[in-house]
């Protein structure tokens, strides 16, 4: 794994060049931009509730296309032969899909971050009391464990299938996994949605900061295992 931190910079650098950086950094963002384009009274009862109700929704239709973004990238480096190109020189296979994770989780970081910010400055412009920022902040920073659990599936059916069909099959997968935590029965839907369904009900909620956390647990050990399985597969897979 000595060669990460360079294998993660190429990973990176192949992002920026094919633009897909956009749309990874970009739609989280633009979730939380959207705040303040939707009136007050459809947003929620409170600001923060509000904020916190639009955000999830946007970030609930982003991460889905994130996933499917990084499937296709994985599966077209395999059927371009980079990842035999690299095997040949002696490169881990499981240190390829490593570094597409910490390249997709590095600008994840950036737009869930920039995301939160604008939802943030949208409600302190609505709040007509003081706002606490404690759970807004850890349930946004605790979406990034469900982002990365999305491309950890999205790194896993990329390994195995096409281009078209990893990236189809995890937008449809994550897409209704989300789409059930977030509107379906909340009992047992912790881990499906973490923290989107304590930023959706971020007025409801009895322990919003400790919910968060525990979720960030549970979805950051299932992408962990995911990465595991992406790792193994690509190993397995005829190049």
């Amino acid at each position: 794994m000595s060669r990460l931190p360079a294998l993660t910079r190429m990973a990176l650098r192949e992002l920026f060049i094919s633009y897909r950086w956009v749309p990874v950094i970009g739609l989280p963002a633009a979730a939380g931009l959207a705040v303040s384009a939707v009136p007050p009274e459809l947003a929620g009862l409170g600001a923060l509730a509000g904020a916190g109700h639009v955000l999830a929704l946007g970030l609930a239709c982003a991460l889905p296309v994130i996933g499917a973004i990084a499937a296709g990238t994985l599966a077209s480096e395999r059927k371009r032969g980079t990842l035999a190109w690299m095997a040949v020189r002696a490169v881990p296979r499981s240190a390829v899909v490593t570094s597409w994770f910490l390249a997709f989780a590095g600008l994840l970081t950036a737009g869930i971050a920039l995301g939160g910010v604008g939802a943030w400055l949208a409600a302190l412009e609505r709040a007509e009391t003081p706002l606490d920022p404690g759970p807004f902040t850890v349930a946004v920073a605790g979406t990034l464990a469900i982002a990365l659990l999305v491309v950890a599936l999205g790194l896993v059916m990329g390994s195995v299938l096409g281009p078209l069909r990893a990236a189809a099959l995890t937008l449809v997968l994550s897409g209704a996994g989300l789409a059930w935590g977030l509107f379906g029965p909340q009992v047992g839907n912790q881990l499906l949605t973490g923290m989107l369904s304590v930023l959706n009900g971020l007025d409801l909620a009895m322990r919003p900061i400790g919910d968060a956390v525990g979720s960030a647990g549970l979805s950051l050990a299932c992408a962990a295992g995911l990465l595991v399985i992406a790792a193994a597969a690509i190993e397995r897979a005829d190049l």
